[in-house]
């Protein structure tokens, strides 16, 4: 039996509409997968940006640590020379004339009661500071001043530093003035101390070093 071509129009639009939502399905599909790429990538860029604050203020927080504690080591080395505490054991051993200046070593840095003399490297070398074994050469706060570095807690030192900060002292002469009258030809030369102190923070990695140099007015 024969059928006519309009008795198949019912079927053909439920065929259409199913086909539609199918596509409808799929686009939505396609949009939702695209916002959770989107909001993947805003969370993931977040994190990262957090993380590298976080590791930036680490970074800054342990260079102020070890800054703050080379400014001690700096001063600690200063009194050494300066002798301007009642701890200071070995203030004579540093006179603006080497008639009263205990010797100072001939090469590299000292040790035991010498410990931190440094002698003047030669001009056309690296200066002793920058090669010297801060470990066994380096002189750790209060060695002989007396003074400290770390607070206390119910006995316990209390440290973030990973090292103690220490110091080397070098002796230059001062051709500019004279040890008589100390306006002269410089042909009897005055004797100045390179200071050098090194501070750590909580890694090794983390340091930093300041100098000063000293002139003595008296032994």
């Amino acid at each position: 039996m024969l059928s006519s071509p309009l008795q198949n129009l019912p079927r053909l639009r439920r065929h259409s509409a199913v086909g539609g939502a199918s596509r409808q399905r799929g686009v939505s599909l396609v949009v939702t997968l695209l916002m959770i790429v989107v909001v993947a990538s805003l969370a993931s860029a977040a994190a990262r940006f957090a993380l590298n604050s976080e590791r930036s203020g680490r970074g800054d927080r342990d260079r102020e640590l070890a800054f703050q504690a080379a400014e001690t080591a700096l001063a600690d080395g200063e009194r050494d020379v300066l002798g301007d505490v009642s701890g200071a054991t070995r203030s004579a051993d540093f006179c603006w004339k080497d008639v009263d200046t205990k010797p100072f070593p001939d090469t590299l840095c000292g040790t035991g009661s010498e410990l931190g003399k440094c002698a003047k490297a030669d001009e056309s070398s690296k200066p002793n500071w920058l090669t010297v074994d801060w470990d066994s050469k380096g002189v750790p706060v209060g060695t002989f001043t007396g003074g400290n570095f770390y607070p206390t807690q119910g006995g316990t030192p209390s440290f973030l530093s990973i090292n103690l900060p220490k110091y080397v002292i070098e002796k230059f002469a001062d051709k500019s003035l004279d040890e008589v009258d100390r306006f002269g030809d410089g042909s009897k030369p005055k004797n100045l101390y390179l200071v050098t102190a090194i501070g750590y923070g909580s890694r090794t990695e983390n340091k930093v070093v300041l100098q000063s140099i000293l002139r003595k007015t008296s032994c």
